[in-house]
């Protein structure tokens, strides 16, 4: 879907048969041919802000609208720094090695908290992209890089995507990195006070595919 980032996300509510605990996750660096994959700086603050007004930024994700100065500094100082310590969120800022460019975010949601089929260890995926580098596969590779380390050393079972009704460059994503369309929600999300239907997604470990086709 995306990487979250409003405030007013509600809590996840408890489930304590299903609830597996988790230490803090590490950090990486997480590495591919032309990419790094790290958590947010300081100094990425201003770019975070610009990219977030990028209009299918607005529309393809629930970052709040208008996004403010505030908002990124929210998520860089607070909101992705907290998801590591807890174990429930890993929050990767994803960077072109060769001009250290910003390509975008790609991160895991609910390591923790999202519980499905009974205590299966399961994430869901989120991911949004810098308009100016779009068109180079960069998401793809980044997202594929962060499903293999979800599954080789966060030991997840399962990784799902949603996402709105509509976002066929997020779905050809995540079906190049080789996640299965499993159904769609009816006006299950809101978005901007709007009910929306949502597209639905799931990949197991061992259905990763490394086809050299990114873009």
């Amino acid at each position: 879907m995306d990487i979250p980032q409003t405030r007013e996300r509600p809590e996840p509510v408890p489930v304590p048969d299903f609830v597996l605990a988790a230490p803090p996750l590490p950090e990486g660096p997480l590495q591919t041919p032309r990419l790094l994959l790290r958590p947010w700086r300081e100094e990425e603050i201003a770019a975070v802000c610009a990219i977030c007004q990028d209009p299918d930024v607005q529309r393809w994700t629930t970052v709040p609208s208008p996004y403010q100065l505030k908002d990124a500094e929210w998520f860089v100082r607070e909101h992705a720094p907290k998801g590591f310590r807890s174990g429930d969120e890993a929050t990767f800022g994803v960077f072109v090695k060769e001009t250290g460019q910003i390509a975008g975010a790609v991160g895991l949601a609910g390591i923790t908290t999202l519980v499905v089929n009974r205590g299966v260890r399961t994430a869901e995926v989120g991911y949004w992209a810098n308009p100016e580098t779009r068109g180079n596969g960069y998401i793809t590779e980044a997202v594929r890089e962060v499903v293999r380390w979800a599954f080789e050393d966060v030991k997840l079972g399962r990784v799902v995507w949603q996402a709105f009704d509509g976002n066929e460059a997020s779905r050809r994503v995540i079906e190049k990195v080789g996640f299965t369309i499993v159904g769609r929600q009816r006006a299950s999300h809101a978005h901007r006070g709007v009910p929306k239907d949502m597209w639905l997604a799931d990949i197991l470990p061992g259905e990763l595919r490394w086809s050299a086709t990114l873009r």
